[in-house]
């Protein structure tokens, strides 16, 4: 194994994260991934009864997911990825960009916390707004089916926090198109681990 590396990850919705990094975790078993979403639903669900799960907190977001809670959960990331950074290659998958009833919101790191971070690399995983919508005809998850211009803009904004986190740091940003076979998807970033 290479030197370990810290990967910030991050994408739209149905760019395709969840089932990237999942299959990424089979070739690669030493690999940690921290799941922001996951982990700020277990937050909430921990504070504030009446969250369903992941697709409930989807579906309501900025109702329930206060700047508090990603303060938090921002904090108990940056402890964990102190802790493994030296042994284990460590993917953060977030998504820092939501789509709200009134429009957008944006609850990224600070830049100082960024800086505390360190990722080696930043990847930005995105589709075309067409294959966006199938996605998310196919399985919302909780997420609200959006236009083709609203998709657009949502990567775009996504892609923009991830540009914004790489010069802050003087680090590289990739981005991956999924729409991609997916075997050759995972061959690609795979390699840039190992």
């Amino acid at each position: 194994m290479r030197i370990p590396k810290v990967i910030y990850l991050t994408g739209a919705p149905a760019a395709g994260k969840s089932s990237t990094t999942r299959m990424m975790a089979e070739r690669v078993p030493s690999l940690l991934i921290w799941e922001y979403g996951a982990r700020l639903t277990d937050h909430v669900m921990r504070k504030t009864a009446g969250v369903a799960g992941q697709d409930d907190l989807r579906a309501r977001s900025a109702d329930v997911v206060m700047p508090e809670d990603v303060a938090e959960v921002d904090q108990a990331l940056l402890a964990f990825v102190r802790k493994h950074r030296s042994t284990n290659h460590v993917l953060i998958d977030s998504h820092p960009v939501t789509k709200e009833v009134y429009g957008y919101r944006i609850t990224p790191f600070s830049l100082r916390q960024f800086q505390a971070l360190r990722p080696d690399e930043i990847w930005v995983l995105y589709a075309s707004p067409e294959e966006t919508l199938r996605r998310i005809g196919a399985d919302a998850g909780g997420r609200p089916m959006v236009t083709e211009d609203e998709a657009r803009t949502h990567t775009l904004l996504q892609a923009s926090v991830a540009a914004t986190y790489g010069m802050s740091l003087g680090c590289v940003v990739y981005m991956f198109d999924t729409t991609a076979p997916r075997d050759e998807l995972i061959n690609r970033l795979v390699d840039r681990l190992l």
